[in-house]
């Protein structure tokens, strides 16, 4: 560990003097004005969406059967611990679906898994989507989260940086760590949320749950000029081998962060091939986290006119499976619980159906 620390700030340094931050105040636009216009002159009303729901992306893979999608429970434990509902929006919809979906939803979560991040795969289209629609909405003055853990993380940095090929592989599976802050982090949205204990413990123990292959290396960042002009790194971790990644960002001009890391799994995720942090500690960070989300959500003004409508769009419409006990290709599921969904086209069918009966 002491090791890695030095490592890290040696390295801290050198991403201060590669000046890693905003362009600008004219470079950074119209955006960039109606972002902070939102976020500091709140009317009272704005403040109170008293019930925010989430969109959550799925995903194809293990542990879903063939022909679905999954979402793993804890990240929708995750939001309702704070407060919020989920409604799924899954990685086989067509656009014009996604579109209609993130008019109801107060906010968008695009969780941990393993996918391919290229055009043509459903669960990068659908994020590509949602991406472009929460950047129209913010330029319009319509405030609304998006959020990425871990894949999700991933997603967001290639899709931001339009390079497909950003990022690198990293020893970092089954690793918590404490994360390392740049000299963005204290002063940051996603930081100053959060209580200073849960900051401090967040930079000093290994409290921050790492699991992936993959990641962005901090040189990335310096030489992606978008992505420069788009995230504030926050944080940088180290993996086992000593290489350096990001692991905490932050977009400088929309309520858009992204954390290579998982604050779900420490407070709902029970696998004993992890070594997932379920002390107190770290239960608190699962839930403030999840509190910064979902009140960022409650800014959001999207709404379901119709209440038998909203309540057939929520994921308690959808088999919640014990999935902790199965094992695949040797292993135990990361998750011990998830949600399984049919394809898109039956899932529109039941649906369809449902708002029919009604009308009847």
């Amino acid at each position: 560990m002491a090791l890695r620390r030095a490592i890290l700030v040696v390295l801290l340094g050198a991403l201060s003097a590669l000046a890693i931050r905003p362009n600008s105040g004219e470079a950074r636009g119209m955006s960039s004005m109606l972002y902070k216009r939102k976020r500091d002159k709140q009317t009272d009303k704005e403040r109170t969406n008293m019930r925010p729901i989430i969109g959550v992306v799925s995903q194809e893979g293990d542990p879903a059967p063939k022909g679905h999608t999954y979402i793993a429970a804890s990240y929708i434990k995750f939001l309702e611990a704070a407060g919020a509902r989920v409604i799924p929006i899954l990685a086989d919809m067509p656009p014009e679906e996604v579109e209609r979906r993130f008019k109801l939803v107060n906010g968008i979560l695009v969780p941990g898994g393993s996918q391919v991040l290229r055009p043509g795969h459903g669960f990068y289209d659908v994020t590509s989507k949602i991406f472009e629609l929460t950047l129209k909405a913010n330029d319009h003055g319509d405030f609304f989260p998006l959020h990425g853990t871990c894949l999700g993380f991933e997603t967001l940095a290639v899709i931001a940086s339009k390079n497909h090929s950003i990022l690198s592989e990293f020893d970092a599976e089954n690793l918590p760590s404490p994360l390392f802050p740049t000299d963005k982090a204290e002063k940051s949205e996603f930081f100053s949320v959060l209580p200073h204990k849960v900051y401090e413990n967040l930079l000093t123990k290994p409290y921050a749950m790492e699991n992936h292959v993959n990641g962005l290396a901090w040189t990335a960042i310096a030489e992606n000029p978008t992505l420069v002009d788009f995230f504030d790194v926050l944080t940088l971790s180290i993996d086992r081998g000593g290489r350096t990644y990001v692991s905490t960002m932050e977009a400088i001009d929309y309520p858009i962060t992204a954390t290579q890391w998982h604050p779900e799994k420490n407070a709902y995720e029970w696998t004993l091939d992890k070594d997932i942090p379920h002390n107190p500690e770290a239960i608190v960070i699962t839930q403030e986290v999840g509190n910064f989300f979902v009140n960022r959500a409650r800014r959001n003004q999207h709404n379901i006119a119709n209440h038998d409508d909203e309540v057939d769009l929520l994921i308690y419409n959808f088999d919640l499976v014990y999935t902790g006990k199965a094992k695949f290709e040797g292993e135990e599921v990361d998750f011990d619980e998830s949600y399984f969904f049919p394809p898109w086209e039956k899932v529109r069918e039941v649906e369809e159906a449902k708002r029919q009966a009604r009308s009847a």
